[in-house]
């Protein structure tokens, strides 16, 4: 086995094993077994079992990110001169992670349950490279939308970003948190869980900007 064929073994196992027992219940053994490898060439390759996880966040990052960004830039071509439509830029965030979760893909679903934090129990020490390499990619979404609704100041739209994010990674989506309130019939499809959250996302940027607008006129009346 090649070098490269190694290492994307040894993720590919990494990635399993730890979406399933958490940092702490993942073991480096049984990582390097299914990946079909000696322990030692974790070490060789990695160093650390916290170097290892920072290595398959940002794979599974930028497998998810590849996809928006090449939405993000159908979505600013489609405008050209023009700003984006709002629905577009939202509909190119969550598309990705929509289609992952509800696909039957466990290999898809595994990347969202390590970008999302479900492994919340790790102890690697300070920010991950997944929040490092997340806060330089949202950039770019943050100054989309801002073309979008140039009504909003930055500050207002970092929150909005925060919130469209907050929804498309919900426990309702990710982990069917509230299932068991809906009953049994539950109808849920990629473009219907998209068109939900990029509804919601829409309406309430739509309403944070028409409140801004009614605070701007109440405050030149005073």
């Amino acid at each position: 086995m090649s070098k490269a064929d190694t290492i994307d073994a040894l993720m590919e196992s990494a990635i399993h094993c730890f979406s399933r027992h958490g940092y702490e219940g993942a073991s480096l053994r049984d990582i390097a077994a299914n990946a079909g490898v000696p322990l030692s060439t974790i070490h060789m390759y990695f160093g650390s079992k916290a170097e290892l996880y920072t290595a398959i966040e940002r794979k599974a990052w930028a497998e998810i990110d590849d996809e928006r960004s090449a939405l993000l830039s159908d979505a600013l071509a489609k405008a050209g001169v023009r700003p984006p439509e709002l629905a577009d830029l939202i509909h190119a965030l969550a598309w990705p992670v929509v289609r992952r979760m509800l696909g039957s893909s466990e290999h898809d679903q595994e990347r969202i349950f390590i970008i999302r934090g479900r492994v919340a129990d790790r102890s690697a020490g300070g920010r991950t490279g997944l929040l490092e390499v997340a806060d330089r990619s949202m950039i770019r979404w943050i100054d989309a939308i801002a073309l979008a609704c140039p009504e909003l100041v930055r500050q207002d739209i970092v929150w909005a970003f925060s919130f469209v994010v907050g929804a498309i990674y919900s426990w309702q989506l990710v982990d069917h948190r509230y299932d068991q309130l809906l009953g049994q019939d539950i109808q849920r499809t990629v473009a219907g869980i998209t068109g939900d959250i990029v509804t919601f996302g829409c309406a309430g940027i739509l309403a944070l900007i028409e409140r801004r607008r009614l605070e701007v006129k109440d405050a030149s009346a005073a």
